[in-house]
């Protein structure tokens, strides 16, 4: 017994020796790596499948890139011909750069597709790896971070921009299609020991991933206006609350009551009888003004079923619908100065009603309400113009908003809200901007002018115009980031 333990002082003392003298033998071996990484809390990446996985074609990846990850990733590859893509829950980065670009290589070389899933995490030498993709896309509560480098006593950008040290990183960019500009972004972004979580404009801009960040846009109003949701008729349209639902649970918005869907009751103006309605409200507390408001507001019902016959309303109003949903997960992401507040409003085609009762039985005192934003129908036009209505009665907004627009391919006009203009419908009581309007609170619609599908069952999304729809919630997006960062007497 007494040798045994003579033998491990010894050993142990002699690897406290190698880590204090000699840590760059820990360092450039994969065994002194997990040594490190496990004396740090930390995980060396792993390749895994899921328990009780039946298909191998998706194999799952966690952990810190490392020098073993190389001849991990062959082996995995080697023994499952049959994977496709590589689902990265969990990649803080690497600790070796050198094996994790050539890892990445081997992850091109067999054409495999990365993605990022729900509230998973890719930073660093992980976000690298992500891009060796042949398809990449990432999950939209899903982070993907970058940050400059280091060595020593150095950091990235005190070396000139033609210098070796720069070079490997150019040309694994240029190898995977990436733009240069990116790797420049990446080092301006944040410094070595922070991390940069890239935005969607971000992502866009460098061509991240292979599909567009505005997919999940258009699939969502593709899904909310298809048949399986029943036309979404007020009382008839679950299907559409628990996915609004869902989506806020999913970014976690916070809840203004003890849910998010928060009922009521109106008078059916048709059959004078009482009925209920459904609004699935939650909100982003603000940074600066957490209780200064900004109500972003569409309305998810449609017309429903009538004579057997499906009204889909994929402009009106899955359109407004998809992109309040776009702009929650965007502002979940991105915390505003001002707590804004998403409000999917039910029996709007019967009056108007959720919007009233909103505002009739508010959870936020109305006085704090600083602007409501309603989109209503903004997914087709066949001059390319949307209306921003509302900036005749509250001229404070209009300059914010056209200097958004400069940046737009839109035809952007303004109107619809002067009552003394006869050439056009007056549009400040048509939607649910109504309600909010008539106490005097600030709104601004964006929508269109009505087309021959209006209310017809040939709206459907299949007639939609995604450029067009993509640059009205791109316009919206940008006019209340610039309001909300600089609002008009925000400290009243």
């Amino acid at each position: 017994m007494k040798k045994i333990g003579i033998f491990l002082v010894i050993v142990i003392v002699v690897l406290a020796a190698i880590v204090f003298f000699f840590p760059q033998v820990l360092y450039s071996s994969a065994f002194g790596q997990r040594i490190l990484m496990k004396m740090e809390g930390e995980q060396v990446a792993e390749f895994y499948y899921k328990e009780n996985q039946v298909d191998k074609d998706t194999i799952y990846m966690k952990g810190i890139i490392y020098a073993n990850t190389l001849e991990d990733i062959k082996q995995a590859f080697d023994a499952n011909p049959e994977i496709t893509t590589l689902v990265m829950e969990e990649v803080p980065g690497s600790i070796d750069d050198e094996v994790n670009l050539v890892a990445s290589q081997e992850i091109r070389k067999n054409n495999i597709n990365t993605y990022i899933p729900e509230n998973g995490m890719v930073a660093s030498g992980g976000t690298d790896m992500f891009l060796a993709g042949k398809k990449r896309a990432v999950h939209p509560t899903a982070k993907l971070g970058v940050h400059s480098w280091s060595g020593g006593d150095q950091v990235a950008l005190d070396f000139p921009r033609d210098h070796e040290e720069h070079k490997k990183y150019l040309a694994y960019y240029t190898e995977m299609n990436i733009p240069l500009d990116f790797y420049w972004y990446t080092l301006e972004a944040a410094p070595a020991d922070s991390i940069h979580w890239m935005t969607i404009e971000e992502i866009e801009k460098y061509n991240i991933v292979t599909t567009n960040p505005y997919s999940k846009l258009l699939d969502t109003q593709k899904q909310l206006a298809s048949d399986a949701f029943k036309g979404r008729g007020t009382g008839n349209n679950k299907e559409a609350q628990d996915l609004i639902t869902s989506y806020f649970n999913e970014i976690g918005l916070q809840k203004l009551r003890d849910n998010y869907s928060i009922p009521f009751t109106f008078i059916d103006e048709k059959t004078k009888k009482e009925r209920e309605g459904i609004n699935i409200v939650g909100y982003v507390k603000g940074k600066t003004y957490p209780n200064k408001y900004i109500v972003i507001g569409a309305h998810y019902d449609h017309l429903g079923i009538v004579n057997d016959t499906i009204y889909n309303g994929a402009d009106d109003n899955a359109s407004g619908t998809s992109a309040l949903l776009f702009l929650a997960n965007h502002f979940s992401k991105n915390q505003p100065e001002h707590s804004i507040v998403f409000a999917a409003f039910d029996a709007e085609e019967l009056g108007l009603h959720g919007s009233k009762a909103f505002v009739n039985k508010p959870y936020i005192p109305l006085k704090d309400i600083k602007l409501n934003i309603n989109f209503d129908m903004i997914s087709r036009n066949p001059k390319n113009e949307i209306y921003v209505v509302g900036t005749y009665p509250f001229p404070e907004f209009k300059t914010t908003i056209a200097t958004a627009a400069k940046n737009s391919s839109l035809t952007v006009s303004y109107g619809h809200d002067d009552p003394n203009d006869k050439t056009k419908d007056y549009w400040m009581y048509s939607s649910d901007n109504g309600p909010f309007f008539q106490k005097e609170i600030p709104n601004i619609t964006f929508s269109e002018e009505d087309h021959p599908d209006y209310h017809k069952a040939t709206d459907d999304y299949e007639v939609t115009n995604p450029d067009f729809y993509i640059n009205v919630v791109k316009l919206i997006k940008a006019s209340i980031e610039s309001i909300d960062q600089k609002f008009p007497n925000s400290k009243s």
